[in-house]
């Protein structure tokens, strides 16, 4: 009886064996590293996000000031370069033989930064009228890659970007439209957006046989 009652006391306290604790220290890594990753993953996932939503929110800024402000315009330039490198636009606003009110915009390459600036030219069509400061509507924004010779900015009807299909339709507008193409690039990792779309300028007017626009809003030039 004594006998028999160690042995089954000592088949109890045996404890756990050296294969079993290996077993379950690789069960228990194999379940962090499963956790790990996904947590992992989900982080990255939230950055994307948030480098995309960035991209949206700087695209609609720019869209949404731009046409506030170029719908209305009753002259647009024709887009240049300016002697700086950077991609100029301008356009006039205002009710005939009144104030003018001059807005231009410039894209800069460096840093890809779009910004505006006002002025009020004379109403004697003479003379230089000071510009208020530059102001920035956005950073991170470049040229869309697929179209390295189109400007951020081109005037309708003539279309020489990814737009050029609709280029019919524009041919048969009396107004002048603005359009703006461009890749917005913010976040960590970096995401990319692409903008295009047209507005236009709803008081201007546009002569078929000569689609030539004005030279407007010269007075301060293109720095």
């Amino acid at each position: 009886m004594m006998r028999a009652w160690r042995t089954r006391r000592g088949a109890n306290e045996a404890g756990i064996s050296l294969v079993e604790v290996l077993v379950s220290t690789l069960i228990f890594g194999i379940i962090v590293s499963i956790i790990t990753a996904s947590i992992v993953a989900m982080l990255r996932q939230e950055r994307t996000q948030n480098s995309q939503t960035t991209n949206l929110d700087a695209a609609r800024s720019v869209i949404t000031k731009l046409d506030h402000q170029a719908r209305y315009a009753n002259a647009v330039s024709t887009p240049g370069t300016g002697t700086d490198g950077s991609y100029y636009v301008e356009f006039q606003t205002g009710n005939t033989s009144q104030q003018q009110t001059c807005t231009q915009w410039r894209y800069v390459p460096v840093g890809g930064t779009v910004q505006y600036r006002t002025w009020q030219p004379p109403l004697g069509g003479s003379g230089s009228s000071t510009a208020s400061a530059w102001s920035t509507v956005g950073t991170g924004f470049s040229l869309i890659p697929s179209t390295p010779a189109t400007q951020i900015w081109t005037l309708g009807p003539t279309v020489t970007g990814p737009l050029a299909s609709s280029s019919t339709a524009y041919s048969t507008d009396s107004h002048y439209q603005l359009l703006v193409d461009f890749d917005a690039s913010n976040g960590t990792p970096k995401e990319t957006a692409q903008s295009q779309v047209a507005i236009t300028a709803i008081n201007s007017t546009r002569n078929a046989a000569s689609p030539t626009p004005p030279a407007v809003c010269t007075q301060n030039g293109r720095p």
